[in-house]
């Protein structure tokens, strides 16, 4: 098997399994990852959805007074629950 190498530089990296040279995957280096930083843009809004896109689109309405309720809170009333039907035995 051959071994996995930067595509960069041609380093051999000695961290990345020998199984993995067969894969489709370009591996770099840390050392050329520094050399060559790629940009990252992030975006402060997605733009609007057109009427198109949202066309055969399902929509939900949030119920006016409806609360929400977090997967703690529910895992206190199911504690709660159990501790009562327990009582009552």
């Amino acid at each position: 098997m051959s071994m996995v190498t930067c595509v960069e530089c041609g380093k051999p990296l000695e961290k990345i399994p020998a199984w993995l040279a067969g894969v489709a995957v370009k591996f770099t280096c840390e050392e050329c990852r520094t050399k060559h930083r790629t940009q990252v843009v992030i975006l402060d809004e997605l733009p609007p959805l057109s009427e198109e896109s949202t066309e055969g689109m399902d929509v939900i309405e949030r119920e006016e007074g409806l609360e929400t309720t977090s997967l703690e809170e529910l895992a206190q009333e199911e504690e709660k629950v159990a501790e009562e039907e327990d009582e009552e035995v």
